[in-house]
């Protein structure tokens, strides 16, 4: 079992804990800004040059930062240019969905080097689906050139975890509940393991690689809808996710439509992927049909697009609510029903416009910029910020300055 990075039970006060948390900050100001040198990293952190030279010959030791040569200057001593070593250590991102599980292999700067997905099975027991993730897993380290290089594994699923992090206490959406899923793949791969819930994950990855800017202000929050086979939210505020566990896709829209839950009219009965699937079967007589294919058959089958408007009006709908409630200056829309064509989300605005009061009229909604890698890229942001550069607690502890 191996973990590279610092326990966040350690004592702030104590220098040692000082030095690893400045270690960490060095560590990120390179992974986000290439070709600084010793002088530049300290000065931008307001650290003493001296120990920002030893923690910086420090990182060099282990692997994760090298010299890239002398940088250009009008006059003077040129001092040396430093970077991440991106593929120093590498992570595994597995991101669990309800039709389709995907697993990648990422570099330090988040690269996808290594991808296999396979389909995820209908109400999969969790011994089937745990063993078809060891063995890709397995099988993606035996083809790295360097095996002892993947330093932990992150998970991310549709359910919620236990105090621990380690437990799914509960996926209903498979009937699961107290999975020790991360003790099963750790004892396999020899690799710690960290579940996060893929809402979650999928913030994480926006803040990481979309440069996704939340809205400031005393009052300002963002809203994050995961719109996919089924649907689901987080509620960011104060930098904080809060309100994974929200019953998003089950907001009470029609009249008719039998859930998943069980309920009548909910909102994934309009706007979720498997009740799309399930309609545009029926007008195409195709079984089993996508989405995406659904997207791709317009021109053959008409009334597939009023069933795409009907599922972009649907969530307009429940996004008016969502506003209102949570007051939100944000809403980003991702998973794979998020990227239908342009002229039903243009649809989505107008509908959300026309619904809103002046006040919810002004809420920014957008598309996720990740695209379809969203929650695969999420999940390799929460094996890299466990594992390796800590960013998330970093956060933590300049708010509480």
């Amino acid at each position: 079992m191996r973990r590279l990075g610092y326990d966040l039970s350690m004592q702030f006060s104590q220098p040692s804990a000082a030095r690893a948390i400045n270690r960490l900050r060095i560590l990120n100001l390179l992974a986000s800004q290439e070709n600084l040198s010793r002088a530049e990293a300290a000065r931008l952190l307001k650290l003493n040059k001296v120990s920002t030279g030893e923690i910086v010959e420090a990182l060099i030791a282990e692997g994760l930062v090298e010299e890239t040569g002398k940088m250009v200057t009008v006059n003077g001593r040129r001092p040396t240019a430093l970077s991440l070593k991106k593929d120093a250590r590498a992570v595994l991102a597995v991101d669990l969905g309800t039709k389709a599980t995907s697993v990648a292999l990422s570099d330090l700067g988040g690269n996808l080097l290594r991808f296999e997905r396979f389909p995820t099975p209908h109400n999969p027991k969790p011994e089937e689906l745990c063993v078809q993730i060891i063995k890709t897993c397995l099988r993606i380290l035996k083809m790295m050139k360097d095996p002892a290089s993947a330093i932990g594994i992150a998970v991310s699923v549709p359910g919620s975890l236990d105090p621990s992090g380690s437990v799914v206490a509960s996926a209903p959406v498979w009937g699961w509940k107290d999975v020790p899923l991360a003790e099963a793949i750790s004892k396999n791969t020899g690799l710690d393991v960290v579940l996060e819930h893929n809402v979650r994950a999928m913030v994480l990855g926006e803040r990481w690689f979309a440069a996704s800017q939340e809205p400031s202000g005393a009052d300002a929050s963002m809203l994050y809808v995961n719109w996919g086979e089924h649907i689901s939210s987080a509620w960011v505020a104060d930098g904080k996710v809060i309100g994974e566990g929200s019953q998003f896709g089950h907001i009470p829209l029609r009249q008719t439509g039998l859930c998943s839950c069980g309920s009548i009219g909910c909102l994934e009965t309009v706007s979720a992927g498997w009740a799309i699937s399930s309609m545009a079967a029926r007008i195409t007589g195709k079984e089993d049909i996508t989405v995406k294919q659904a997207c791709q058959m317009l021109d053959q089958y008409p009334d597939l697009a009023s069933l795409l408007l009907d599922a972009a009006r649907g969530m307009a709908d429940a996004l008016v609510y969502a506003s209102a409630i949570t007051g939100c200056g944000k809403i980003i829309l991702g998973g794979g029903i998020s990227s239908m064509p342009d002229q039903f989300f243009a649809q989505l605005l107008r509908r959300y416009e026309d619904a809103a009061s002046v006040r919810l009229s002004a809420v920014s909604i957008e598309r996720t910029r990740l695209g379809d890698k969203a929650g695969l890229l999420g999940t390799a942001a929460v094996a890299l910020d466990q594992f390796v550069f800590r960013r998330t607690m970093l956060d933590q502890l300049s708010r509480q300055k």
